[in-house]
């Protein structure tokens, strides 16, 4: 009796709707009667679990990121990698947007990217930045709050920047988006989150050269971004009023005939904010730095 209760769809249902999509994988892969395609559906009952999860968000008038293609199952996939980018996006911080051509992802990890080669050192002059945008918004009109990332920089180069660029919620609208497009979006828009002239910041004050981890915080009540290199503070760059509205971590890689460069974020972010502020406190304040290539 107890068996055949706990086998009952409504109740399993109900409680591995509160499971992640790897303990999902993991209990298909333990209980044959979950794992295995029953029913009239072609999947398997963790599979609907997953469907299940991903139709909830994309009703939820509140979740940004409700009408993205990402929550789209495309071609043999499965409902749990659906639900796997949906988690990652609930939880954790990825690029979400690629503008320009000379990034692509790494092994299509989508917290992954690198520059792409470019055969000539003619074709580096000419060529502009490519960016990287983070799905994490962060309300420069609430004056308060901080906001953490961290990257691990692998690898070579002498044009990655970091920086703040607006959030495009819709991957669909960027497929073939190029700078100017990107501003010419912004501009158009009424949302309150484009407020403010300025779209987009970036600083360049660091060379790339083997494998290092960055920290970036941004404490909205000083308007200072703090910069970390191995968890040890080297420069605070003050944010001037113009910017307004909600950004996005951001990253800039242009491709290079040399250059050999992968940025990979570590969402492992609250134990690497706490080290880096205890690293802080130890190793004192760095001068105040203001240059922005905005």
């Amino acid at each position: 009796m107890m068996d055949r209760c706990i086998d009952s769809d409504d109740i399993v249902y109900a409680l591995a709707a509160f499971l992640p999509p790897k303990d999902l994988v993991n209990l298909a892969l333990t209980c044959k009667s979950y794992g295995a395609v029953s029913g009239k559906n072609s999947w398997s009952r963790m599979e609907e679990i997953a469907r299940r999860q991903v139709s909830a968000a994309k009703d939820d008038v509140n979740f940004d990121w409700r009408h993205s293609d990402l929550l789209t199952i495309e071609g043999q996939e499965s409902w749990i990698n659906v639900y796997n980018r949906l988690h990652l996006l609930r939880t954790s911080v990825i690029f979400y947007t690629l503008i320009n051509n000379d990034i692509s992802y790494v092994n299509k990890n989508i917290a992954h990217i690198r520059a792409k080669k470019s055969r000539s050192r003619s074709a580096v002059l000419s060529s502009e930045h490519s960016y990287a945008i983070c799905q994490r918004t962060m309300d420069f009109q609430k004056n308060k709050g901080e906001y953490f990332v961290q990257y691990r920089i692998t690898g070579r180069s002498s044009t990655l920047k970091f920086g703040l660029m607006r959030p495009i919620h819709s991957k669909r609208k960027r497929k073939k988006m190029n700078i100017p497009e990107y501003h010419k979006f912004c501009n158009s828009q009424e949302d309150s989150a484009f407020t403010g002239s300025s779209h987009h910041l970036f600083f360049d004050n660091f060379i790339f050269d083997g494998d290092d981890v960055y920290g970036l915080l941004l404490d909205l009540g000083s308007r200072q971004i703090h910069v970390y290199k191995n968890y040890k503070l080297v420069q605070i760059f003050g944010l001037h009023d113009r910017f307004e509205g909600q950004f996005c971590w951001a990253v800039a890689l242009k491709a290079h005939h040399q250059d050999r460069v992968t940025v990979r974020i570590e969402n492992y972010w609250q134990d690497a904010f706490d080290g880096i502020k205890q690293t802080s406190k130890e190793n004192g304040e760095p001068r105040l730095n203001s240059h922005f290539d905005s």
